[in-house]
């Protein structure tokens, strides 16, 4: 991921906040569950989890289910970053 995605992020809010619930999830999450925690619509989560996925910092792992794919050092690196 180049310094310009990481900007990207940081003026994409919904898609920094989604990545986030997902890294503190620790674990795979459904749009609605995203969508209740953020307190954001469901749409604007799948809009977001679209954009991410095609950034490859998501990825599908069934229907509407979605989970980070970074290792823990970027997790840390990102939390920090966007602090």
């Amino acid at each position: 991921m180049a310094a310009e995605e990481f900007e990207g992020l940081k003026r994409a809010e919904s898609q920094r906040d989604v990545l986030l619930c997902l890294i503190e999830n620790e674990g795979p999450m459904s749009s609605q569950e995203i969508a209740d925690k953020l307190n954001i619509t469901v749409n604007a989560v799948n809009i977001a989890l679209f954009n991410l996925n095609k950034k490859d910092l998501v990825e599908r792992v069934n229907r509407g289910v979605y989970k980070y794919k970074l290792g823990p050092i970027i997790v840390t690196l990102l939390k920090e970053y966007f602090k």
